[in-house]
Order: structure tokens, then sequence, then C-alpha cells
């Protein structure tokens, strides 16, 4: 989940840069801009606005929630390692010699 927020905050920047770098044709009667060559609307552009808000946001809460799973994954492996290693300097004090 940590990898997948970090590609989709990713994306919402590239999004993002891309709306920074429209440029428009200056004309009032009819608005379009250019987004990579290929022309747009305001619309448009707005969308991509929305749609990289909210993949930054989604993004920003997996990685969050990512980072929080990972965390208690080690602490639980943490304290494994402790356990075991606890474990195996306990030595039975007696025997049994049923022998």
């Amino acid at each position: 989940m940590l990898i997948l927020g970090l590609v989709l905050i990713v994306v919402a920047a590239v999004l993002i840069v891309l709306g920074l770098f429209t440029t428009g044709n200056g004309d009032l009667d009819d608005p379009t801009a250019t987004l990579l060559g290929l022309p747009v609307g305001s619309t448009t552009i707005f969308v991509i606005g929305l749609i990289a808000g909210v993949l930054l946001l989604f993004g920003l809460s997996l990685t969050k929630w990512g980072g929080k799973l990972q965390a208690k994954a080690m602490k639980e492996k943490r304290q494994m390692r402790k356990l075991a290693k606890s474990l195996q300097d306990v030595t039975p004090d007696s025997k049994d010699d049923d022998n």
C-alpha cells in the first residue's frame, strides 16, 4: 500500500504540472487551451485538476495507512525475535530420564 500511495502521489504531481503548463490562445470567443499540443476546454482542465486532487488525497491516505501497517509489522517482528531469543536462552533445570 505504501508503494501504491507513492505512485498515486507521483501521478497526481504530474497531472498538476501538466495543468500548470497549459497555454491559452488569448481569444475570448474561443476559450480553448492547449495541453501537450492538444486543444482542451476549461471543463477538461477542471476535471484534470479534480482528478489530480483526488489522486493526491487518496495517495497520501494510502501512504499513511501503509506506513502504519509496516510499522506495526516491524514491531511484531521485533517482539517475535526477542521472544525467540529469550526462549533459546532458557535451559531446563532437570531432564526427564525415564530409562
